[in-house]
């Protein structure tokens, strides 16, 4: 075998032993929000919902982005988890009159999560497509005279790479906020996420609700990078005279 064909073999027997590759799944680590001092842009939220007064039916479909104070969606974004079921009540202090507030926990199923390349987590994947594996959120609803007049909201929900099998992923939102909702009469403004079908996930629903998130915690910890099959007979094969 000549010098050039045992340098190359050299390197692909150094490929094929050590599986490794310019790119590579996320890099492990607790990434906060700015608000928390980190580099995770904060978030804008919006929920769909099937009808007028909806939020707590299933049906709800939720879009969020990150927002770095002029564009939606450039650093993260997860969208169309889907409520499936009535949420359950965990806290009831509303009074006689109406009057007080409940807290509701909602869980969603499916969904997709994207994280840009180039954010804390770039690891030389030009980005990061995923799938939502679990979602909950607790929303407490503030009532007078059994209207509903604001909401706050927290999040726990994990998620998994298309390209890396493992559940790798957690992201929590400490602090949501309600900003307007078409049951009060407003319209979304077009720096929120829009309101998506619950069947195509396609923008275009008339009822809903749109948020500010604060306080988000993402962590990322053993995410797996799948190693191509070779051997070493079929390595031979191509450099062998």
């Amino acid at each position: 075998m000549k010098r050039s064909g045992i340098a190359i073999l050299a390197v692909a027997i150094a490929v094929l032993v050590s599986g490794t590759s310019l790119a590579g799944p996320p890099l492990d680590g607790v990434y906060d929000s700015t608000d928390l001092g980190g580099p995770v842009e904060l978030g804008r939220y919006s929920e769909s919902y099937l009808a007028p007064n909806g939020s707590l039916d299933p049906g709800t479909t939720l879009n969020a982005q990150s927002f770095d104070g002029t564009n939606l969606g450039l650093q993260w974004h997860y969208w169309c988890s889907t409520q499936v079921t009535a949420p359950v009540l965990l806290v009831d202090n509303v009074n006689a009159n109406g009057d007080g507030n409940r807290t509701y926990m909602k869980t969603f199923v499916g969904g997709y999560i994207w994280l840009n390349g180039t954010g804390p987590w770039a690891n030389g994947d030009p980005d990061y497509p995923g799938i939502i594996t679990t979602y909950t959120e607790f929303e407490t609803i503030q009532y007078v005279n059994w209207v509903r007049v604001a909401a706050v909201t927290n999040i726990q929900a994990s998620g998994k790479f298309d390209a890396y099998p493992a559940e790798c992923l957690t992201f929590g939102v400490g602090n949501g906020s309600e900003v307007g909702s078409t049951d009060f009469g407003d319209m979304k403004p077009a720096t929120y996420p829009e309101l998506l079908q619950q069947s195509t996930c396609d923008p275009g629903m008339p009822y809903g609700g749109w948020w500010d998130f604060f306080t988000i915690t993402l962590t990322i910890t053993g995410c797996t990078t799948p190693v191509e099959e070779a051997t070493w007979g079929s390595i031979k094969a191509i450099y062998a005279e």
